[in-house]
C-alpha cells in the first residue's frame, strides 16, 4: 500500500486535532513552520474526554493563534447525556451477552460525533469564503470543482487506517505518514523541541479500551474509573433504556461482564481489539 496519495492544489485545508500524540505533533509542526500552513483546525467534541484533553486543547489554541489559525471546536450533542436520554444509544459500540453468546453493536458514533459536525463546520466556513452556496432548501451546495484538503493525524504505524474520505469533495491526507514519522517519532521531535507530549485522547467510555487503559483509568484517574463504572452499571439496571429488541444484557468490555469484576491485573489483553484499529475512520483518538 501507497502511503502517498496525488496531492490536489486545495481550496481549503484544516487539520482535524484530536488533542493526541499525533495531532499534537502535527499541530507543533505547522506552528514551527516544519509542516505547510492550514486554512484552520477543528476539534470535534463528544462530550467525555477526560479533562486533560480539554486542557491540552487550550494549550494547542493558543499555539495555533501564535501563528494566525484558529482552533474551531464543533459538536452535536453530549456522546453519555444523549446515551441517558435514549438518544443514541445505538451509536455506541457496546458488547452484548445473549444465551452467553458475545457480540458487538454496531458503532457509529465517529461519524456522528466526530465526521458529521466537522463536516457541517467545513461547509459553513466554505459558504463564508463563497466556495458553496446555499440552496433554496437551505442545504449547502459546494461549488463544483471545490476541493478541501482533510489533515489526519495518523502516522506510519497506524498505515491500516489510511482510507480515503467518503465525502467527494474531502481529499484526506495523512503528513505523518509521508514525512515517514510514526508516534514514536512524533514523542521523539515533541521531545526534542522541549514542548508538552500529551496523553492518549479517547471517550472515556469507549468499548475499543483495552486493560491497559482500564487500569490506567483505574489506578491513576479514580474520578474517571468511577464514571465509566457507573456508565457500565447504568447500561444494565434499567436507568438507560436499552433497544426492546434487545433481550440480553450490553457491556463496556469486551468480556462482557460488568467493568468493575474484570481482572484487569495481566498485562497482556489476549483478544482484545486495539483502539487504534477499530476507529478507523482517523478521527478518533488523532
Amino acid at each position: 500500500m501507497k502511503s502517498e496519495t496525488k496531492q490536489i492544489k486545495a481550496d481549503f485545508t484544516y487539520l482535524s486535532v484530536g488533542c493526541g500524540v499525533q495531532s499534537g505533533t502535527l499541530t507543533e509542526m505547522i506552528v514551527k513552520g516544519d509542516a505547510p500552513r492550514i486554512d484552520v483546525a477543528i476539534f470535534a467534541d463528544t462530550g467525555d474526554e477526560p479533562d486533560y484533553v480539554y486542557e491540552y486543547k487550550e494549550y494547542l489554541t493558543k499555539r495555533l493563534a501564535s501563528v494566525g489559525v484558529d482552533l474551531v471546536t464543533v459538536k452535536t450533542g453530549h456522546i453519555i447525556d444523549d446515551l441517558y436520554k435514549n438518544k443514541r444509544f445505538a451509536s455506541m459500540p457496546v458488547y452484548t451477552r445473549i444465551d452467553n453468546v458475545k457480540s458487538m453493536m454496531r458503532r457509529q458514533c465517529t461519524r456522528e460525533y466526530k465526521i458529521a459536525p466537522i463536516e457541517k463546520a467545513m461547509k459553513a466556513m466554505l459558504v463564508e469564503k463563497g466556495l458553496a452556496r446555499y440552496s433554496k432548501s437551505k442545504a449547502v451546495l459546494v461549488n463544483k470543482g471545490v476541493t478541501v484538503e482533510a489533515w489526519m493525524g495518523l502516522s506510519l504505524d497506524e498505515i491500516q487506517r489510511l482510507k480515503p474520505s467518503q465525502t467527494k469533495w474531502i481529499n484526506n491526507r495523512w503528513v505523518l505518514v509521508e514525512k515517514r514519522m510514526t508516534r514514536l517519532d512524533c514523542i521523539n521531535y515533541l521531545n526534542s523541541k522541549n514542548l508538552p507530549v500529551p496523553k492518549k485522547s479517547s471517550c472515556r467510555v469507549c468499548p475499543f479500551h483495552n486493560n491497559e487503559y482500564w487500569r490506567y483509568l483505574k489506578t491513576e484517574r479514580p474520578d474517571d474509573w468511577q464514571h465509566v463504572v457507573q456508565v457500565d452499571n447504568d447500561l444494565r439496571n434499567n436507568t438507560i433504556q436499552i433497544h426492546a429488541s434487545l433481550k440480553g444484557d450490553v457491556y463496556l468490555h469486551k468480556d462482557a461482564i460488568p467493568l468493575e469484576q474484570v481482572d484487569l491485573r495481566s498485562a497482556e489483553d489476549k483478544g482484545q481489539m486495539s483502539f487504534l484499529d477499530m476507529c478507523d475512520e482517523g478521527y478518533c483518538g488523532v
